[in-house]
This record gives C-alpha cells, structure tokens and sequence, in this order.
C-alpha cells in the first residue's frame, strides 16, 4: 500500500468537500442545519440508536446533494444548448434530493418530538 496515494486520495475528497461547501448554496444549508442536528443530539443525550439514525441521514442528504452537483456540472459541461434530456435529469436528480430531504426531516421529527417531551 502506498500511504502517499492514500493521503493523496484524502486531500483530493477534501478538496472536493470545500469545492461543493463553497460554490453551492444548498450543500451551505444542509451542512448548517447537520450541525444544528448533531449540536441537538448531544444536548438532548438522544440514545446510539437516534445518533447512529440521524447520522446517517445526515450522511444521506450530503451525499445526494454532492451527487446531484456532480451530475449538474457534468451536464452543463456536455450541453451548449438547451436540452430537454439533459433538463429532465437534472430536475429528476433534484426531486431525489428533496425526497431525501424530506424524508430526512420526517425522520428527524419523529426522533426528536420524544426528547422535548420527556
């Protein structure tokens, strides 16, 4: 194993984290409101279940906007005109990430409600 590819590969993955962080607006959100969840879940004590839960939705919504911004630029790259393909992936990626998102906060709903209620 090569240790100087692997910490390579690690400061590319960052790279690419501070890329999408900085030029994309929803990722700005999702990341903000993720640390308003985890600062939430060490306050309110939430069990290894619900962290382990909310952590990987949290994992989850990140995940799809960064695929979603991947799959945007690779279409705008490929497109000097409009497309109404090109046009249908992308909304179609954008309703995968507002599913997620939504069903995220469902989730985080239904984990929490219990918490303030205690």
């Amino acid at each position: 194993m090569n240790i100087k590819k692997l910490l390579n590969s690690f400061r590319f993955a960052g790279e690419g984290l501070v890329a999408v962080f900085r030029s994309e607006q929803n990722f700005k959100i999702e990341t903000g409101i993720s640390i308003l969840v985890i600062a939430l879940m060490f306050f309110l004590k939430t069990t290894t279940t619900h962290t382990i839960i909310l952590l990987m939705l949290i994992s989850s919504v990140l995940t799809m906007e960064i695929l979603n911004t991947i799959l945007e630029y690779l279409l705008d790259i490929n497109s000097k005109r409009k497309n109404k393909k090109f046009k249908f992936l992308k909304d179609t990626m954008a309703a995968a990430v507002l599913i997620n998102v939504i069903t995220a906060v469902v989730i985080g709903v239904i984990i929490f409600i219990p918490y303030f209620f205690e």
